[in-house]
Order: C-alpha cells, then structure tokens, then sequence
C-alpha cells in the first residue's frame, strides 16, 4: 500500500512513527532509537523546585495549572473537545467489550472546560477522556505538554510505559504478584546501587500501588512513553511497571535489597545525574541467543538455545517498512532453524512487540504451517448513530489475513510462543494466530488488546496529535469480536525475584521444561519402545485442530478413534496394522461445535481414552 502520511514525534530519546496506509485507517507504532539527539533537548523546560513532602490531590491540581500557563482561549478549548468527542461518539469501532458511557464523560468535563482551565488541565482531561476508552490505539495528546516536557522534579506529570529506553531511571521494573516492583535489570553505575533482584516499593513510606492511584485520581497529565493498555488488566501491568520512571513526583524512594533485607528510604534527587541506555523489555538474556538492538532499529533476532537443540526467535516489530527487512529476517529465522539446524522445538518471543502488520509474518508462517488457515478479519464502524453497527472492513479482510501454509513445509514440533501486556496491536495478533498451529503452547502473560483499526483525524491545531480506533478484528468462527479483549496464555508465568538473581528468565525455562518435555515423546529414534503408550493430545482445549500422539511396542493392528460425550462414534483416526513405532496424527474438528470429546485408542489388548475439549 502506498505510504502517503507519516510523521515523527521524539518521546524520551524514542521516535514514535504513525503512518496512515491507502484509505485502510491503519496506523502502527515503530520505535527509533538513533543516539545523535539527547531526550527532550527540543522542549526541555527549566527546574521548578518541588516543595518537599506528600501532595494531596488540592496540591497536584495547582501545581498543574502552574506548570504549562493558561494556554488557549476556552473557546479553542471547547473546539477541539467537541471535535474530539464527534469523532469518538461518531466513529469509534470499539465500543464492544467496553463498559463506558461518553456522554457521562462529556456531561463531566464539557461544563468544566467551558468555565476556564489551564493548559495543564485541559491536556489532562483529553488524555484521560480518551484513556477511558481503553484502547492502545486511541490517544488524545497536547503534544508540547504530554510529549515535549521533560519529567523533572516540580513538574506534574505521570510517565506510563516502560518498552522505551529507560535512561531516565537507570533500571527496568515489572510487577510481582504482590504488586512491589522487581528489578530485573540495571545499570552497572546505577546512582541508587540498584541491582537485578531488588524490589522497589513506592515512594515517600507509601506503596506504589496506592500512590498511582492516587495520581489517577489526581489527573495528572499523562506521558504515554508509547501506548496503554487495551483491557484492565494490561493496564495495571504498565501503571505498575512505570514506577521507576515516576520518581520526579516524590522525595524519597522506598528499596528492599534483595542480598541484605533491609528496607532503604533513599533521596529520589540522586538520580537526577542517572546516565546511560537500557531498554525495557521485560526479557532476560538468553544464553546463545543474541537479543534485538532496538537501539538500531533491528527487531529479530534468533539462534539456539545454549547447551539444547531448542530454536529460538525474538520479533520486537512487525513493521513492513521495507528498510527493516522484519518480513524476511523472520523467514531466514524460521527457515534456519527449520532447515538448516537439528532443533526440537521452537520458541518465538513476542513479549515485547510494538506492532504492525500481520501479512509480514506470512512468509515465515508459510514454513511452519503445512495448511492455509483463514480465521481473522475486521470490521468498521457504519453508522454514526449507533455505536455498535459495524460493518465489514474495505481491506482488512478474512482473504487478507490468511495464513498460507505450504503443504511442502511444516513444523511438526513443539513451538512455545511467549507474550506479555508488552504484546500490542499485531503483537496481540501474531499470539493469536500463533495459536492456530497444532503443536504451539502460549506461556507468560495476557497480551496488550490492542485487537483494532484505526485513523488519525484533524483536530485543528498542529499541537494536537490523535488517533482513535476505527474498527475491530474478530474470530470468524462465531463473528467474536476482539477489542478490549487479551489472547489468552496456556501456561502463565512472568518473572520471580529467585530467577532474576540467578539470571533464568522464567518464561523461557518454562517453554523450554515444556518443550524438553513434549519433543522427547517421539524424538528419540534409537528409543527401545517396551510400552504401549497414549499421549494427552496438545494443544487442549483446541481449535480447530490437535495433534494425538501414540507408541506401540510391537506389529499390532491399530484403531484410534474419537466419541462424543454419547459416545457416538464421529472420527476413525487411524484403522490398520501399524509396526512398532512412535506416532502421531493430527485431527481436524473443522465442521464440529465446541464440546467435550473422548479419542481411544486399542491396540493389541492395550486400551486407552482421553478426553480433547473443542472451544472455538
């Protein structure tokens, strides 16, 4: 498609770059980490002294309308709100799976803008207007306020996200069950002796989790380093994770060091001199397998598992700027370790991926999938009078996005896909489709949501910057839409304190037991097979197909056949005299409805049923 708009916007020495595509409204977020221009040298403000102590939300909202003056006439103001608001109550596609009346959030912050406020406040309820609509891509912003002020003490506003370069706090933190933030890597001169494995409570003798709840509250304006989040929980995730890159707004920050227990109260005015580039990516390194440098604008990287014969991929982005080449260093990747090197199975990093467009990954997928898989499509807003009326998108079609497999090629190992909230827009997707493949499983935690289409319309004034969503996808099979929904992970796991001291990545040991696991079922060859064996099918639940695996010891004659709950007879798998052997077979539910089944497997006087649930 032809690229006739695009346009740059430095947020913490990161480049943000929304295209519009064709008339498609579809827009991406691609991150560009060039080091010949420091963080904020365009907008930096002066130091404003902070007064010392805990601010009250009173304290916040003054210190707010302070910071940026009176800014434009009200009537300017109101301009751009209702401009804002029509297009929203007009043309927003992802009203489904959202449980938000905007005509209350007009009715609260019309009559207000309309009596006066500041720059700082109006910046704040357009962030927070478009915030409520809970989509990655929809994004009201001042763009001298939100994104050309530097966060510094004195100046009141909430940093959220934390998939940039974490310069500013010398450190990259992620959630812990408990809500404390792990430390899962730092600097080697951190100004704070910061290091992997410690945990950051909050600041000022308050925990974190209260205090961003607080700033919520307070309204602070909000500098989105790159998105939010697309459902509540992926929300959480990055107001949590944005502690470190908050502590201009407070005095002291709380530390518990992880080698002595001590709880420290340190001045957060050290880290003011805090020097020096580390990306969050909520990843650690992986032995033998080199990670992206996003700093240069490389988002796949791949290799083998140090010390075991397991693949592995990182996809960061899947831009289809043809100068990233993303499309065919994930064939070269895929095809590597498919072709070229003995591997039993596979890992495929989306935990941080910004984004793109799903025919990008189609190549590689052409070698993993031995059949074409048609599943996904969009649709759009159709009637400005009904929030809900959609109708099919112009481009984003089923046709559009179907996966081309290639009966030549195909994967017929374990393939563990890891995604997280890190996992936005088509990060969200490549997860979903991913686990249309019969031998994926999907470990770490719930992705972004970001499962829509969107444009970028004219607000009139050159300092607004807006998108908003458009449309949503949808699973075929049902007309399911997606928006404000996560694809769901098979096995949830995330970092621990205990791994990160040691260096294991958590997510990847579990992928890896896993695969270790499932692959050693029927790779090897020179096995002694003693024991008729029936393995549970995988993936499970599935849809719409899953893979059965079975070993015979001996010539027997085989009937494996699959039930339903009646136990009427509805599939022969396999019905003939097999060798000893280990095997496996795929069954295909296509044209049978979401259920519980049974598969049984008889072979000489062995045998066995289990139970494959269909969820489509």
């Amino acid at each position: 498609m032809k690229l006739f708009r695009v346009f740059i916007l430095t947020v913490i020495n990161y480049s943000i770059i929304f295209s519009q595509t064709g008339t498609t409204d579809n827009w991406r977020y691609v991150p560009s980490l060039k080091r010949d221009l420091h963080p904020y040298e365009k907008f930096k403000t002066p130091p404003i002294t902070k007064s010392p102590g805990h601010y009250t939300k009173k304290d916040w909202q003054a210190l707010i309308d302070s910071v940026w003056g009176p800014g434009l006439p009200t009537s300017e103001k109101l301009a751009i709100f209702d401009s804002a608001f029509n297009q929203i109550d007009w043309w927003y596609g992802a009203f489904m799976n959202l449980d938000v009346d905007i005509d209350s959030l007009r009715d609260l912050y019309r009559p207000e803008i309309q009596n006066g406020v500041s720059r700082g406040r109006f910046a704040a309820i357009m962030n927070y207007f478009s915030m409520a609509l809970k989509d990655a891509h929809t994004m009201i912003i001042d763009i001298p306020v939100n994104w050309g002020t530097y966060p510094q003490p004195g100046i009141s506003l909430f940093v959220i996200g934390t998939w940039i370069n974490n310069f500013y706090f010398g450190a990259n933190l992620t959630p812990l069950p408990d809500s404390s933030l792990l430390v899962y890597k730092a600097l080697s001169n951190h100004t704070l002796g910061l290091v992997e494995g410690d945990i950051v409570l909050g600041y000022d003798g308050v925990p974190w989790k209260v205090l961003y709840k607080e700033l919520l509250d307070a309204q602070l304006p909000i500098l989105p380093t790159w998105v939010w989040g697309s459902t509540d929980e992926s929300m959480t995730h990055i107001f949590l994770q944005s502690a470190g890159l908050n502590w201009h707004l407070f005095d002291t920050i709380d530390i518990i060091k992880h080698n002595t227990g001590d709880t420290l109260h340190l001045p957060t005015s050290l880290l003011a001199s805090q020097t020096g580039d580390i990306w969050g990516n909520e990843q650690l390194p992986v032995p033998g397998v080199p990670m992206p440098n996003v700093f240069e604008d490389d988002y796949v990287s791949w290799g083998i598992v140090e010390g075991t014969q397991i693949g592995y991929i990182y996809v960061a982005s899947w831009d289809r700027d043809p100068q990233l080449h993303i499309s065919q260093q994930f064939y070269y990747a895929v095809d590597s370790l498919m072709n070229y090197n003995e591997t039993r199975g596979l890992i495929i990093d989306f935990r941080l991926n910004y984004g793109g467009w799903m025919i990008v990954a189609h190549g590689g997928y052409s070698l993993l999938f031995n059949t074409s898989v048609k599943k996904v499509a969009f649709d759009i807003r159709g009637d400005p009078n009904n929030h809900f009326y959609m109708i099919p998108h112009p481009t984003f079609t089923a046709e559009l996005f179907t996966i081309p497999g290639n009966p030549s090629s195909y994967y017929d190992k374990p393939i563990a896909v890891l995604a997280g909230p890190g996992s936005v827009s088509n990060g969200d997707w490549e997860t979903l489709r991913m686990k249309f493949h019969p031998m994926t499983r999907t470990f770490g935690k719930k992705t972004n949501g970001a499962f829509t289409s969107s444009d970028l319309p004219d607000l009139g004034n050159p300092d607004w910057f807006f998108t908003k969503a458009t449309g949503s996808g949808y699973l075929l099979d049902g007309h399911i839409y997606l928006a404000h929904t996560s694809a769901e992970i098979d096995t949830e796991v995330w970092l621990t304190q205990q791994g990160v001291i040691e260096g294991k990545d958590d997510v990847v040991e579990a992928a890896i037991e896993w695969i270790n696991n499932t692959a050693s079922v029927n790779n090897n060859e020179n096995e002694i097979i003693k024991n008729y064996f029936l393995d549970q099918n995988f993936p499970n639940p599935f849809n719409p197909a899953t893979t059965i695996k079975y070993q015979i010891p001996e010539l027997s004659f085989v009937a494996l056949k699959v039930f339903d709950v009646l136990g009427n007879e509805i599939a022969t798998l396999v019905n003939e005299e097999k060798p000893t052997g280990t095997y496996k077979i795929i069954w295909n539910a296509e044209n049978l409805p979401s259920g519980v089944y049974f598969y049984q497997l008889k072979a000489g006087s062995y045998i066995d049923t289990k139970k494959v649930v269909l969820l489509r």
